[in-house]
């Protein structure tokens, strides 16, 4: 199986830098023709979810667009497949386009069961910490754990400039995340916090640990899923209390974090899952009783400098 990505009319060149680390990551490489299956990576009505899928078989070609039109009409109408990487933010709805060609194609590539349901998903979505030294990597991955879902995350900025950097690098860092759309808090933090929590998981991008999908990410908010770290940085913290799962990518040194994090957040969304629909139709509230409106003189009129007698 040979698996290609195909960069329809990406502008910056950072972003198509991340995309060819994305083909190393996953053992793949960048194609300027589309050859094989082509799958495109787009918000479309007909888009099925990268979720509850076989891995792919046979060569691919996977493609992504333009970091604002997205695909051009021609790639659309030549893929065989289109499929769409479900996002749970009003606001944040889609990801760098490095980041979705991660998480595109690490799903297609290996497959994974459907998004679960739940009644209460919120309840069941881990606490998550941060760990970057460059402003852009930080940001992106920002504005991945905001569409993922996440309302709050842990930043320790090993001086990527996120708090307290140059005005210039803070102004990237919260154009990269997103920020006049984003409502994520972020919180400053250290992997001293580990130990405040009864579990912690440690992603990694490679390595033969326990597999990303095979562990257990939506325990709750006395989870800790931190990504960026190094394992026995994070064991020094919180003895006996560590997991170590992989992401099973190729060896890579200093892979960009917006892809790890991406696709671990993805994962974690997978397994957290969305709201389970209500049942049957929407019938509106019904109640035993209804307000009756008093006659005039049966009313208590209270002064509001009254009030505090009550």
């Amino acid at each position: 199986m040979t698996i290609a990505f195909f960069s329809d009319g990406v502008e910056n060149p950072a972003n198509l830098a991340r995309i060819h680390d994305v083909a190393r990551l996953l053992g793949a490489s960048c194609t300027t023709s589309m050859g094989g299956r082509l799958i495109a990576v787009e918000n479309t009505d007909n888009a099925g979810a990268i979720y509850g899928r076989k891995p792919l078989h046979g060569d691919a070609t996977i493609a992504v667009g333009n970091e604002r039109r997205g695909l051009s009409q021609k790639t659309l109408a030549a893929a065989d497949e289109t499929v769409t990487i479900p996002v749970q933010s009003r606001t944040v709805t889609t990801l760098n386009v490095a980041a979705a060609a991660a998480v595109a194609g690490w799903y297609l590539v290996r497959g994974s069961g459907g998004q679960a349901s739940a009644t209460r998903p919120e309840n069941r979505r881990p606490a998550l910490l941060l760990v970057g030294d460059d402003h852009v990597e930080v940001g992106s991955s920002l504005r991945s754990a905001a569409a993922f879902g996440f309302r709050e995350v842990l930043l320790e900025d090993r001086r990527a400039g996120w708090f307290a950097g140059p005005s210039a690098v803070r102004r990237e860092a919260r154009a990269a995340a997103r920020r006049y759309k984003n409502p994520l808090l972020v919180r400053p933090a250290m992997l001293s916090w580990a130990a405040r929590y009864d579990e912690v998981v440690v992603v990694t991008p490679s390595g033969t640990e326990t597999p990303l999908q095979r562990a257990h990410l939506a325990h709750g908010r006395r989870q800790l899923i931190i990504i960026g770290a190094q394992p026995d940085e994070v064991v020094a913290k919180a003895t006996g209390r560590v997991k170590i799962a992989s992401l099973a990518l190729e060896r890579m040194e200093s892979p960009p974090l917006r892809l790890v994090a991406s696709i671990a957040l993805a994962e974690i969304a997978r397994q957290v899952g969305r709201r389970r629909p209500f049942p049957g139709p929407w019938r509106g509230a019904r109640y035993e009783k209804a307000l009756e409106l008093s006659d005039a003189g049966e009313a208590l009129l209270v002064d509001p400098s009254d009030l505090m007698d009550f």
